[in-house]
């Protein structure tokens, strides 16, 4: 080979390497999820199918079985109703859980408890089991993961009234979440621990709602980051959504701190 057509035959293989490299790249996939929920659960979600579509290769398909104030022992009762009555549909009036659950294939199925007895350890059981044992069965694909709900804002009435502090619900839900994702060997969506660490971090942006228990923008935002960097196994740091209204200071802050969580809650 002559020494002029050496460098081009070089070049060529390295073109035909880095060729190789892209197209053995796996194509990220779309996420598929279903939320056992209530208000909270549709909080996370907020800004989620945004926040996944600014990270190249990304998004987020979600199907929702929230109701308003719904916890673990209602979702649970509702299975047994639904089967002795196939005319009752709780969920939009026109589903029960099995119909949800069977609909399509679901990479990820999320259940937590409402936020009102969420440090309450005696409400989990039986029915966090009733309910993980149904997914199990009709969404045997999918990986049930457990939302930490997070504890209610400075200010709270609720708070008040339960002669409660913020430190010390946090406290209760984040034990007894964890106690739930080790006995069954869940994974856990920690919005609560990210709720609790920016506040603590920068208490000048607030992530509740007037009512001081529903998640405002910057706590749905933070949340929704959570979720999409457990899902995804990327850095919320990636992502590249802002929501209108928020600066980008405060939108980048919440992105360090759902992925500085993220990382001091891995498996």
């Amino acid at each position: 080979m002559s020494k002029v057509w050496i460098p081009l035959f070089v070049a060529f293989i390295c073109v035909l390497h880095i060729s190789a490299r892209w197209e053995d790249k796996p194509v990220n996939p779309s996420i598929s999820i279903l939320t056992i929920g209530n208000s909270f659960a549709d909080n996370a979600c907020t800004f989620l199918p945004q926040i996944a579509e600014s990270v190249p290769g990304y998004n987020i398909n979600i199907t929702k079985a929230n109701i308003g104030g719904c916890s673990l022992e209602k979702h649970a009762d509702l299975i047994g109703k639904c089967q002795e009555n196939p005319n009752l549909n709780p969920y939009f009036d026109k589903y029960c859980l099995e119909d949800l659950l069977t609909m399509r294939d679901y990479d990820f199925v999320t259940i937590q408890q409402v936020s009102s007895l969420s440090f309450k350890s005696e409400s989990y059981e039986p029915y966090a089991q009733k309910l993980i044992n149904f997914i199990s069965k009709h969404a045997p694909g999918a990986e049930t993961v457990i939302h930490q709900t997070w504890a209610y804002g400075p200010g709270s009435k609720r708070l008040e009234n339960w002669d409660m502090t913020r430190e010390d619900m946090q406290k209760g839900l984040s034990e007894n979440y964890s106690n739930l994702a080790s006995k069954y060997n869940l994974d856990i969506l920690p919005s609560g621990s990210a709720f609790f660490r920016s506040f603590e971090k920068n208490s000048g942006i607030d992530l509740w709602n007037n009512d001081r228990y529903h998640a405002n923008m910057y706590g749905c935002y933070l949340a929704g980051c959570v979720w999409f960097g457990k899902m995804s196994g990327e850095s919320p740091r990636k992502i590249r959504f802002v929501p209108e209204g928020m600066e980008s200071e405060d939108a980048k802050f919440l992105r360090k701190v759902a992925a500085k969580v993220l990382k001091g809650n891995r498996r």
